[in-house]
């Protein structure tokens, strides 16, 4: 059985993720900051806890890890200083911990441990690096800093069994943004689609999708990922429906 480990299970996009996997026949770990009990799906999978804000534990988690054929890191923490222009600099360093240097640390103590099997090393990642405006440059900035990481990761493992490849994405569907666009519907008397429409043209006038970018698309596009081997080391893919071009 073909073991997967999905960072950032505990809901949303890494829960998708992780159920997906399990669903299709995968063994898989999951890891999140919320206990098992605050998570609906932990009995689907084998639900582990895991703040990345400690280093110790994570060090840890890497101790006793076995090898693994697919790596999904999702973790992300906006932290208290999003949306703050001129953040407090521990929330700030502490949101640069947990987005960019012990996903930095976990996955190269991951990759380095000698195994018998082909692993593939999908990072999930913002198209926010491409737009750092005043509202979301703190957090485009740790993005960025992972994004960066990614790229020597994919380096230090080039020609070994492992491949290091980015998804990028752009808007996703989590339920505080759901429940969003249906109070903002409701206020104006129009449908929700509308309100999403609205603000995806707004938030960034490159994108030519109206809809938020479904889960499912993103699993398929780990899948993808993860199917291209060795082939994938060093690569990117957007899915974010931005019609712009922006250097890589």
């Amino acid at each position: 059985m073909k073991r997967a480990l999905v960072i950032g299970a505990s809901h949303s996009l890494g829960a998708h993720v992780a159920c997906r996997l399990a669903a299709s026949g995968w063994s898989v770990v999951g890891t999140g900051r919320r206990p098992a009990d605050e998570v609906p799906h932990a009995g689907e999978i084998d639900y582990r806890r895991l703040d990345l804000a400690d280093l110790d534990a994570v060090d840890r988690f890497v101790a006793d890890a076995p090898g693994y054929d697919l790596i999904v890191h999702n973790a992300v923490s906006y932290g208290p200083a999003h949306g703050d222009p001129m953040p407090d600099p521990a929330a700030l360093e502490a949101m640069f911990r947990v987005n960019a240097v012990a996903p930095y640390r976990l996955l190269h103590g991951l990759l380095t441990r000698a195994t018998d099997r082909f692993t593939s090393c999908v990072v999930i990642n913002s198209d926010s690096i491409y737009r750092a405006g005043k509202h979301a440059g703190c957090y485009a900035a740790t993005k960025a800093a992972l994004r960066v990481l990614t790229t020597s990761l994919a380096d230090i493992h080039r020609s070994t069994d492992t491949s290091v490849a980015t998804l990028l994405l752009g808007p996703l569907p989590d339920p505080g943004k759901l429940a969003e666009f249906e109070r903002v519907a409701q206020r104006l008397g129009v449908d929700t689609a509308e309100v999403t429409r609205r603000y995806l043209r707004k938030s960034n006038p490159s994108y030519v999708i109206d809809d938020l970018i479904d889960f499912d698309s993103c699993h398929r596009s780990v899948e993808y990922l993860a199917e291209l081997g060795p082939a994938a080391n060093g690569m990117v893919c957007r899915l974010d429906g931005g019609s712009a071009g922006s250097l890589i």
